[in-house]
């Protein structure tokens, strides 16, 4: 029995033995494994298979913006920085539209909702988030107080009146009641250096030296080519902090501007003290129409214009530079920036391979 029962074993062991290799069935694989090399017989591991890959530009795309949120603190600097844009959109339409105080009070109130927030922020261990905060709002001040002036300032000349092809003897009619800053073009007239006064006003009194600081109000006639009726219907006038006829005050740009064929000019309203100083330069045998504008003389009255929408932009720009940059060196020191080039990589190219980690050096024992 015990023969029988080993000879079933054998003819049982040699029925379930490997194939050899010039076997058809060779390249079959076996019960729980994978397919082997004929050759060798190693395991061949089957590739899996993988996704598809999403257009080229919109992989590039999404690794700039992965790199770009990174380098500038995460989401904790571009809360910070979206809050300080948002702020300053606030504060400067207020300063434009009601007035220069008023953007200021909406700046304090974003301020101090940044300040209390920042400060929650720190007290419950999120440093992360308070500094960046905290930085927006040292910055807010500055691009809404400087920022609202200067928007401010263009606001007025951008709002205000024009009058073109004037006539010099229309314009005391056609300009009555115009604006401060109002723009003026006329088609004739020069201004008459012989007619000229002045008014000197005591601006800020010194107890100490027992002197003033003074405010010249200067003006001389408009008159129109071989005009000598002595009636003058326009006055050009320039506010200096020197006397009219001291030589700074001749060599400055606005008094050399009086020489020009500009034949245009920005509205002064004519207060209390321009009227003193237009007095004076009245005589026995000249008058002035009712009405006659006072202007200063200028060959470009929208220079103004210009140089304050440069500045304010100049300044929003230049401070919101300089926060992005001071989010790139804290996203250095915190260690987000080490991860921007790596992580954009391989959403650039998810088939590539990952690069050798660094060799840390190890402090000799």
């Amino acid at each position: 029995r015990s023969l029988l029962l080993g000879g079933a074993v054998d003819k049982i062991g040699r029925g379930i033995e490997m194939p050899n290799k010039g076997d058809d069935n060779s390249d079959v694989p076996l019960m729980g494994g994978g397919a082997r090399d004929p050759e060798s017989g190693e395991e061949v591991k089957e590739e899996e298979e993988k996704p598809p890959l999403r257009p080229a530009p919109v992989r590039y795309c999404h690794a700039g913006l992965n790199a770009v949120f990174l380098l500038f603190g995460k989401e904790y600097g571009w809360i910070a920085f979206c809050f300080l844009v948002v702020a300053t959109i606030c504060s400067v339409t207020t300063s434009i539209y009601a007035s220069w105080l008023f953007g200021c009070v909406v700046m304090m109130v974003f301020f101090a909702s940044v300040f209390c927030f920042a400060g929650f922020q720190a007290v419950s261990g999120r440093y992360e988030l308070a500094r960046p905060l905290l930085g927006a709002g040292m910055a807010m001040f500055l691009t809404c107080i400087l920022g609202g002036h200067f928007f401010r300032e263009w606001s007025e000349h951008a709002g205000s009146q024009l009058f073109d092809g004037l006539d010099l003897a229309s314009m005391p009619g056609k300009t009555l009641g115009y604006q401060k800053n109002a723009v003026f073009f006329w088609k004739e007239g020069a201004v008459d250096t012989k007619r000229q006064g002045a008014y000197k006003l005591c601006k800020d009194k010194l107890p100490v030296v027992g002197t003033c600081v003074y405010d010249y109000y200067c003006v001389a006639a408009i008159t129109s080519k071989g005009d000598t009726s002595g009636v003058i219907k326009a006055w050009a006038g320039i506010l200096s902090h020197v006397a009219c006829d001291d030589t700074g005050f001749l060599r400055s740009e606005e008094r050399l501007a009086w020489g020009d064929d500009a034949r245009a000019g920005l509205a002064i309203v004519r207060t209390e003290h321009w009227n003193q100083a237009i007095s004076s330069a009245l005589n026995t045998t000249a008058t002035e129409v009712s009405g006659a504008p006072l202007v200063q003389w200028t060959g470009d009255p929208m220079k103004q214009e210009r140089e304050a929408w440069t500045v304010a932009w100049s300044v929003e720009f230049g401070i919101m530079g300089g926060y992005l940059l001071m989010l790139l060196v804290y996203s250095i020191m915190m260690g987000y920036a080490g991860e921007a080039y790596p992580t954009s990589r391989k959403i650039a190219d998810p088939n590539a391979k990952d690069l050798p980690s660094r060799r840390k050096l190890t402090p000799k024992s």
